[in-house]
């Protein structure tokens, strides 16, 4: 009898366990916030006083529902922004529940994003930390850097064809990260090298200015954000990185430079980037070309009591796209060695060129090859006190040798023959 009493009683307190929905949400209780923006506040001196301006942009997933039942464009959300001034992002969200009806959460949040302005100063490491803290911010959300106010570039981007603005912010930047325009730049990866303290951090570098470009035009990725002409549509644009160096930005680089970083890293995403070249044998021509990097970038490294020296081998696979001077590379191996031995010589060129400009500009470097470099030192100790940083990359002897495989011409390998079509 006392056994089945202690069944008994064990089995009612499983049920009360199993009933617990004391917390619960519903969709329409909550404000979710798909992008924060941080900048700089007006008449404030932060050496004084803590403040930063922080806007919220809201999207309602419980307003498509609706909308569509009542015969409404669906992927039309209800969405709103709001800029409150508060001693950080985190207790703004607190705030803003003065006035916003539902509770404000990040659960959703996608994307963090900082003026340019604000990411110069030595504030801005403190105020990004307090994402590290706060549950509901997941280390997958994105940082941005915006050439402007952080709330500009959040009211003014316009989404096309009215996509919901927290699918917008994934699908934009996953697409700029797979071809290279843009870098990796999660807040997870900006802690990891920051607190490693050896190489440079790359963000995504954004805007919603135009820029006067001056030149060269024609060119795929040679621009920052805000510099790329074009006409109409959205006028955010996604292009190049900021460079941070112990969690402060200190520069830039453009889609161009970003491509060749990420090249260099072994850690990129890049899944499917096109590029032109010079046409080797007619150089008023174009080549375009997919390139695809299967193998890893190969750092060697040699310790010596002077600057270290390091080889680096690139392997790459290119496939032609568009070769506007017909000539027929497909059908003739003396031409295609030509062109192989034009682009190796032009990306060693362009990595070289990278590496001098990280090298006197920057005094570190962003391919985060300390990676390869640790495992040389038989303690963390040791590598610290060789400080590759600061003491031994910027004066390192660096050799770049770029290997070029063809693995295709195309769908349609002969080129056409203009005389054939002309009358």
């Amino acid at each position: 009898m006392k056994k089945l009493f202690f069944i008994l009683l064990n089995i009612s307190l499983l049920s009360l366990a199993l009933t617990g929905c004391w917390d619960r949400k519903e969709v329409e209780q909550m404000s979710y916030v798909v992008a924060i923006g941080l900048d700089l506040p007006k008449d404030i001196d932060l050496e004084k006083e803590q403040a930063i301006d922080v806007t919220f942009q809201f999207s309602n997933p419980k307003g498509t529902a609706s909308q569509t039942q009542g015969g409404e464009k669906p992927g039309q959300e209800e969405q709103d922004f709001i800029t409150i001034t508060a001693p950080d992002f985190i207790t703004a969200k607190n705030t803003a529940n003065a006035f916003v009806t539902r509770q404000v959460t990040f659960n959703h949040t996608v994307v963090m994003i900082a003026s340019e302005e604000l990411a110069k100063t030595d504030m801005f490491f403190h105020f990004i930390t307090s994402a590290f803290k706060e549950r509901e911010i997941r280390r997958e959300t994105n940082l941005l850097i915006t050439h402007g106010k952080a709330s500009d570039f959040i009211e003014k981007n316009k989404p096309e064809m009215g996509i919901q603005p927290h699918k917008y912010y994934q699908f934009i930047i996953q697409r700029s990260i797979e071809t290279g325009m843009v870098p990796n730049s999660t807040l997870n990866r900006f802690a990891n090298i920051t607190d490693g303290d050896a190489d440079l951090f790359l963000a995504i570098y954004g805007s919603v200015k135009d820029v006067k470009q001056k030149g060269p035009f024609g060119e795929e990725d040679r621009y920052k954000a805000g510099e790329v002409p074009k006409k109409g549509g959205n006028p955010a644009q996604l292009i190049g990185s900021a460079v941070f160096k112990e969690g402060r930005m200190i520069g830039t680089l453009n889609g161009e430079e970003t491509r060749r970083s990420l090249l260099l890293d072994n850690t990129s995403q890049i899944k499917d980037m096109f590029a032109v070249y010079p046409d080797p044998l007619k150089e008023k021509f174009k080549i375009s070309v997919r390139i695809r990097k299967k193998l890893e970038t190969d750092v060697k490294l040699k310790l010596r009591n002077g600057p270290p020296k390091i080889d680096v081998f690139v392997p790459l696979e290119i496939e032609l796209i568009s070769v506007p001077s017909n000539i027929d590379y497909g059908a003739d191996i003396k031409k295609q060695e030509i062109l192989k031995k034009s682009i190796e010589e032009l990306k060693e060129k362009e990595f070289k060129e990278l590496i001098h400009k990280v090298q006197e500009e920057f005094k570190a470097e962003p391919f985060y090859w300390s990676l390869e470099i640790r495992p040389l030192f038989s303690s963390t100790k040791e590598y610290e006190k060789w400080d590759w940083m600061n003491k031994r990359f910027p004066d390192a002897d660096i050799n770049v040798k770029v290997d070029v495989a063809v693995i295709g011409y195309g769908k349609q390998i002969k080129e056409r023959e203009m005389d054939e079509v002309k009358d």
